[in-house]
């Protein structure tokens, strides 16, 4: 939809696009989760880890929401241009955290309730999105004596808003992600009953991602070259997207019950080396071909997907490439950089209306003229400002309660680095509260 701004409230701007580029690594550390456990025993120290984030991907998070905050304050075309590929980043994140998740239900309790699981995830993402549909839409009728129509606000509310038209533009990737809560955990239910491995029944689940990245692929060039090509639909619609966040899945099975494969993979600095070269040549394509065409349109998003699969990878397994001042100095980057990945699910959800009316309202209240550049500092402030808040009294306070109602199944996964280093763990608990962070962007 609709972004309506105080200066030019017939302005209806193109679809937001997220912006997000390879992290630098960082060394692990882990910092507290701002969602405490109530549970007994997370008093016991081996539980205490499952309260820990992992660091880095809130750095992947945060660079994301400010690149899509960056692109819509419309200051540099560069990031008009390519900054959408960030949503791929975060499909292949959100595939990987929330298959993270089904999988430590299994190892903990030898099963999977799909309907805890979607408590859980209900908890999440329902009260700050619908809260967030309520007061945009009271404010627009309040100020704009205007208010979309029903069927717009339906289609928000039941999450078909990438197939038909919604409300606002960039929350169609939250209707791609909850088509994914609904598919993915059904298949894994499918492959629990089905198979007589119980350690591991998932085993065809690298098969059973091949099968829908051919399905996805065809889906595309069916969106494009059938008819008058709709690249819109190849890049919203949930069955040509979905294999990006299943390869994401994939990783997650590999990490949880295929490790060594991925150690064996990253243990040798001339494969991580190999792996980074070619995600940055996969990643690399968006600068030469455009989105809006059909080869890339087919055949591009599987690229991009390959690529940041890559740059996840690397982000988890590799560490200890600085040191000295410069690595210091990262880590305080850093370390500030998570802080705010930390809220960027309000943060993206919030910056739409913030960088439509922020500015406007500003300049009416102070009564004072704004150039681009102060509308785009006044945009990015008012953007953080409302959403770190809308995060903190309506997000976290909810996840406190769900995590007293529902509390998380504890488990651990442990990943390695090269023998010079220690292990990475990457606990169940860090796995749950950092799902999701922006999760959703455009």
């Amino acid at each position: 939809m609709h972004w309506l701004p105080f200066d030019s409230p017939g302005l209806i701007p193109k679809h937001p696009h997220v912006r997000a580029r390879i992290v630098v690594k960082l060394y692990d550390r882990l910092q507290p989760s701002t969602a405490p456990s109530t549970s007994e025993n997370d008093l016991n120290v081996n539980h205490g880890r499952a309260e820990m984030r992992n660091k880095r991907l809130d750095v992947l998070r945060c660079i994301a929401v400010f690149s899509v905050m960056i692109l819509h304050g419309n200051i540099w075309p560069f990031f008009g241009n390519i900054g959408w590929v960030g949503v791929d980043l975060f499909f292949v994140l959100s595939g990987f955290l929330i298959s993270g998740l089904l999988f430590s239900e299994y190892k903990t309790r030898n099963s999977i309730s799909f309907k805890r699981f979607f408590i859980r995830r209900g908890l999440k993402i329902y009260p700050a999105f619908y809260l967030f549909l309520f007061l945009t839409g009271m404010l627009s009728r309040i100020v704009f004596r205007t208010l979309p129509p029903a069927t717009h606000y339906l289609h928000e509310v039941f999450f078909v808003q990438n197939y038909w038209h919604g409300v606002w533009d960039h929350t169609w990737t939250l209707a791609v992600e909850e088509h994914f809560y609904i598919f993915l955990p059904a298949l894994l239910l499918l492959l629990v009953r089905f198979s007589s491995n119980r350690q591991d029944p998932f085993r065809a689940l690298p098969w059973t991602f091949v099968v829908v990245a051919v399905l996805c692929i065809a889906f595309r060039a069916a969106s494009v070259y059938l008819g008058v090509p709709n690249y819109h639909t190849a890049y919203t619609a949930s069955h040509d997207r979905m294999d990006s966040l299943f390869f994401g899945a994939v990783l997650g099975y590999l990490c949880h019950f295929r490790p060594h494969i991925l150690n064996n993979l990253l243990q040798s600095t001339r494969n991580r080396i190999f792996i980074a070269v070619c995600s940055a040549g996969l990643l690399s394509t968006i600068c030469f071909l455009p989105r809006n065409g059909r080869f890339f349109s087919t055949f591009g998003y599987t690229w991009l997907y390959l690529g940041f699969g890559g740059v996840l990878l690397l982000s988890l397994y590799v560490k200890g490439i600085l040191r000295g001042k410069i690595a210091r100095c990262f880590e305080i980057v850093g370390t500030a950089a998570a802080s705010v990945g930390v809220y960027s699910y309000s943060i993206y959800l919030w910056h739409g209306p913030a960088g439509a009316w922020f500015p406007g309202l500003v300049r009416r209240i102070l009564h004072v003229s704004q150039g681009p550049n102060e509308r785009f500092v006044t945009y990015m402030i008012g953007g953080l400002a409302i959403g770190i808040t809308m995060s903190k009294i309506i997000e976290y306070p909810i996840l406190r309660l769900r995590d007293r109602i529902f509390p998380t199944q504890q488990g651990t996964l442990v990943l390695t680095s090269d023998a010079a280093h220690p292990h990475l763990f990457v606990p169940a608990g860090a796995i749950e509260n950092q799902e999701h962070g922006l999760e959703n962007h455009n």
